[in-house]
């Protein structure tokens, strides 16, 4: 008995003995005076509990020393333990202990996706701009400054009253976060502009940090954690998501994720007993896993299909507590708390703000009404005796039941499901909805590497350690396995699954290794000691690193690859900076400015020349029809009024008449026997010709005469930016010898007739600009 008073300092020190000694002292309460075969603890956990003290012997049994001291230590919180000198204990309510040499390598390893992230800072920054990648990032931008112009002071959360309904029922969460912290640094446009193209990096690192912790609690392996937050440095279809300047909403779930995943492995894993349930753990948790949840809906429309992990939770952990005939109220009731605090905060939102859909807002309250009848058939299978088998057969009709009442009952909302649900399974030319395997996606090599080679065994591995009474294996598959199947339907979800596979990968990792005998053997269950990354000897760590190569070599290629191919180009940039130029100079404004390019540029043209870049809607429409028209005249009719700027780059299009081979080609000019354009006038050609633009003028017309029915030319030198082309046109006189033709570009023009006579006209830019006429003389 003289050893238990150390009882607290034993438990915090060896907190994977908590679950054992509370079963001990279960049975100890029950009886007086026990045998190791009535107690439910290995003989390694229980010998670890006599050597303490914990327990002691009484002739031929045993019993707990002090009972009231254990109960103590076993309510009370963690004590902070300085004794070994390794670092002190922080989070203590959450349990998360990270010494100073942990950080340090934790920190490092965050640096590395800080770079593989950031590296691409001038193609952001250039010109005094602030480039965004790719398209949509400028819709969330534009709305964000919609948000600011209307706002009258910080914080003014009456501006999100100007949001439509495609933001507020899309990503609402995200948009008003996004102005928030941009309103605290001022919210000018320049402002917008850098926290848009920064909150992806963060987003990256705060994932990385969530799934350090999760992987550590998870695994009792902090070199598993480290190596997790590496391979997903190098995740090429996570890093371009979260790349500097790529202000996608894809990057905002991620941090979601990795709060819900890591509050429910702390919600699982701390409790064991109804007295564990009166520390504060599981209910911090509880907390993060309703904030975690009720974020993710509110994020984005397609929230829901992120919380399905959850339910795939609850009911692994119920059929685990039926097998180890514990209750499981008990051990799901801070998850329950959760996912009914998530249901409350996503409705109380969609009342008050009208964010989401009913459906979207209300998919948590769904949740929490099937937790409450799944853990309610779990305990009603417990107290009558039932086995895990039977429950899942319980639990499986109890969902066809469910899914008929929800098909037949709710028909409007079956509706609106299976609209979303057919959404799920299209494919409409959009890049991420093609799926992971599919050819059109270029393949999965190219978005997760070798990694989900690595992942996948372990991924199986991880299904046979939950199995075996491990919560935390149970939620990481959860996760992973889901996000999986939703990545092969449409790679969109590539981003969300990456951490869950970079877990995954570094258990690999961790034990091919120690296979190799360069590192320890891995640990994989939360009742171990917390193993330590120690430095290696340059020996191993340089086997460490050409192991790393060989499974992380392809995705290190991959990131800047498949960064790059997000980045505004060049010639994207240069024709959106002239068209801006000119806009600028004529004085033009929305929607006299509007750009007609291909739709996955359009946002991009528009928002740097009249900050309108909404939607691109009308592109999509029109800017295929337009470069396939032959016909000129009903070309220009077709987008005069609604385009005043024609930006053009390379199509499959070689049909000479066509207004793309005309234009793309020949910068409006005659080609052989195929005539020039009246209408367009060129403003800008890229180094390599793969971006051109062209303002839409009414243009300005020749007017003179000459023999009856003769060819008269008309033509002049245009300079386009460092380069000169000419341009010519053509038109026949009448029979009294009247001609007249149209020319988009100011400046000199040789006038020529069949019968050798030569003149010179000038044509003023205003004059082309107001469809005015000039004469030859």
């Amino acid at each position: 008995m003289s050893d238990t008073p150390g009882a607290g300092a034993v438990l915090d020190d060896r907190p994977e003995l908590r679950e054992a000694t509370a079963a001990v002292l279960a049975v100890d309460d029950e009886r007086d005076g026990w045998t190791f075969d009535d107690i439910p603890v290995d003989s390694g956990q229980f010998g670890e509990l006599v050597s303490a003290g914990i327990v002691e012997k009484d002739g031929e049994q045993y019993r707990v020393a002090d009972p009231e001291a254990v109960r103590a230590a076993l309510d009370g919180e963690s004590e902070v333990g300085s004794d070994s000198g390794r670092g002190v204990a922080i989070g203590d309510a959450l349990e998360f202990d990270v010494d100073a040499r942990a950080a340090g390598l934790l920190v490092a390893a965050l640096a590395v996706v800080f770079v593989a992230r950031t590296y691409v800072i001038g193609s952001i920054y250039r010109g005094g701009d602030i480039v965004l990648s790719s398209n949509d990032p400028y819709y969330y931008r534009y709305h964000v400054e919609q948000v600011a112009a209307n706002a009258g002071s910080v914080a003014d959360t009456g501006a999100l009253a100007v949001l439509p309904g495609s933001v507020t029922n899309g990503e609402p969460l995200m948009v008003a976060t996004l102005w928030l912290v941009a309103s605290l640094f001022g919210g000018s446009k320049d402002v917008i502009g850098h926290v848009l193209a920064w909150y992806p990096v963060v987003s990256a690192l705060v994932t990385g940090v969530l799934l350090y912790l999760l992987a550590v609690r998870v695994s009792s392996d902090r070199r598993v954690g480290l190596a997790s937050v590496l391979f997903l440095a190098f995740i090429p279809g996570h890093a371009f998501r979260t790349s500097l300047g790529f202000a996608d909403h894809h990057a905002f779930d991620y941090p979601w994720l990795g709060l819900t995943a890591l509050a429910l492995v702390v919600a699982l894993t701390t409790v064991t007993d109804r007295a564990s349930l009166r520390r504060p753990q599981p209910w911090l948790a509880a907390v993060g896993i309703g904030v975690g949840i009720a974020g993710q809906v509110l994020a984005w429309e397609a929230g829901p299909l992120l919380v399905l992990p959850v339910s795939l939770v609850v009911l692994g952990q119920t059929l685990l507590d039926v097998s180890n005939d514990r209750s499981a109220l008990v051990r799901n009731a801070p998850v329950l708390a959760g996912v009914g605090l998530g249901a409350g905060l996503a409705g109380a939102v969609h009342s008050i703000a009208g964010w989401q859909t009913a459906l979207v807002a209300g998919t948590p309250a769904l949740l929490t009404a099937g937790t409450v009848v799944v853990i309610g058939t779990a305990e009603a299978a417990r107290r009558f005796g039932g086995t895990a088998r039977q429950l899942v057969a319980v639990d499986v009709g109890l969902g066809v039941v469910a899914l008929i009442v929800f098909r037949f009952g709710l028909t409007e909302q079956w509706g609106t499901f299976s609209r979303r649900l057919d959404t799920l399974f299209r494919s409409d030319g959009i890049a991420e909805t093609y799926g992971l395997f599919s050819a059109d996606a270029f393949g999965f090599l190219f978005l997760l590497g070798l990694t989900l080679l690595l992942a996948l065994p372990a991924m199986v591995w991880g299904i046979s350690l939950a199995r075996n009474d491990g919560s935390g294996w149970l939620i990481a598959s959860s996760y992973a396995w889901v996000l999986f199947a939703l990545a092969v339907i449409q790679v969109r979800f590539v981003g969300e699954l990456a951490p869950f596979l970079s877990l995954f990968a570094g258990l690999a990792f961790v034990w091919a290794a120690s296979w190799v005998d360069v590192a320890r053997p891995v640990l994989t269950t939360s009742n171990s000691d917390l193993r330590d990354a120690l430095v290696p000897d340059s020996r191993a760590l340089v086997s460490l690193f050409v192991l790393f190569l060989l499974f992380g070599g392809l995705g290190m290629v991959q990131v800047p690859v498949k960064t790059s191919q997000v980045l505004v180009e060049d010639g994207t940039y240069g024709a959106a900076t002239a068209v801006e130029a000119d806009a600028a100079d004529r004085g033009l404004e929305h929607p006299e400015n509007y750009v007609l390019s291909r739709w996955g540029q359009n946002r991009v043209y528009n928002y740097f020349v009249s900050g309108e870049s909404e939607s691109y809607a009308d592109a999509r429409q029109t800017y295929g029809p337009f470069l396939a028209a032959t016909a000129p005249e009903e070309a220009y009719n077709r987008i005069s009024g609604r385009a005043g700027y024609v930006v053009t780059t390379g199509t499959g299009l070689e049909e000479p008449t066509t207004m793309y081979v005309r234009l793309h080609q020949h910068f409006g000019s005659r080609n052989g026997d195929v005539d020039g354009l009246a209408h367009y006038r060129p403003l800008f050609v890229s180094e390599d010709g793969g971006h051109r633009a062209f303002a839409v003028v009414p243009g300005g017309t020749v007017r003179g005469t000459a023999a009856p029915n003769s060819t008269v030319s008309v033509a002049t030198t245009v300079a386009v930016s460092d380069r000169e082309v000419p341009y010519e046109r053509q038109t026949t006189a009448n029979r009294n010898g009247e001609f007249a033709v149209t020319v988009p570009n100011p400046g000199t023009y040789t006038v020529t007739t069949a019968d050798g006579g030569e003149a010179t006209v000038e044509v003023p830019e205003q004059t082309v600009y107001d469809g005015g006429n000039v004469t030859v003389g």
